[in-house]
This record gives C-alpha cells, sequence and structure tokens, in this order.
C-alpha cells in the first residue's frame, strides 16, 4: 500500500488548497506508468475506484496532518472514466466538527467523475 500511496504523492500538481469553510482542494495527473493502473485493464488503463478512494483519504491525511483509518465509505458513485494523463481535481469537505467524515467530490475536465462520503477513525499510534 505505501507503493501505492508513494504514486498518489508523485501525482501531485501544485499546492494544496485550503478555504476558510477547512474544505480541501488538490489536483492529480496520474501517467501510463502510474501502479494503480496495472492490470486494471490491460491495454485501457482506468483509474479503479479503490484508488479514487485513498486519493482523498491521503488528502484528509495531508491536511490532518495524521493517518486515518477509512471505516466506512457511503454513497460512493463513479460517473466518468478516469484515464492517464488528465488532471483530476479532488474536493474534500468535512461533514461533523471532529473532521471524522468528508464528503469527496473529483473532477475531470470540469465534470464530476465521482462523489461519496468517507467516515474514518484515527489510527492507532
Amino acid at each position: 500500500m505505501s507503493e501505492l500511496r508513494n504514486g498518489i504523492a508523485r501525482a501531485v500538481c501544485g499546492p494544496l488548497e485550503t478555504g476558510a469553510d477547512g474544505s480541501l482542494c488538490q489536483r492529480f495527473k496520474f501517467e501510463h506508468d502510474f501502479q494503480g493502473f496495472a492490470g486494471h485493464f490491460p491495454g485501457y488503463p482506468l483509474l479503479p475506484g479503490v484508488v479514487q478512494l485513498l486519493i482523498a483519504q491521503t488528502l484528509v491525511e495531508a491536511a490532518l496532518g495524521r493517518r486515518q483509518v477509512l471505516a466506512e465509505v457511503v454513497g460512493a458513485k463513479f460517473l466518468e472514466q478516469l484515464l492517464p494523463g488528465r488532471e483530476i481535481v479532488v474536493q474534500c469537505r468535512t461533514r461533523d466538527a471532529d473532521r471524522q467524515a468528508w464528503n469527496a467530490r473529483l473532477e475531470v475536465e470540469g465534470r464530476l467523475a465521482a462523489s461519496f462520503q468517507l467516515h474514518f477513525r484515527p489510527a492507532a499510534t
């Protein structure tokens, strides 16, 4: 999993943006050699849904400064095929005061590509 996380970190394009309301925004661009495309699918690589969830999780973790344990995914909708070389804008907004529940949106070329809610619990230290 750490190799996948490292690949996500290498795909970051520009700074993490934080809104006044605590919302987060980060841009990513995954090239053909990104490990997450391996086997999904041969000859027609698509960014798997589980990787899209992990991208949002790493964004939240970067903002909070700590690892989180994913406890639940709610209402996941994957609407666009995310192909290599396309810039993906990931937006996360907290749903609660303790910042353990987040709404996430992934957009590509101004269109909604995926949306879901992530519910976390802090990782054991």
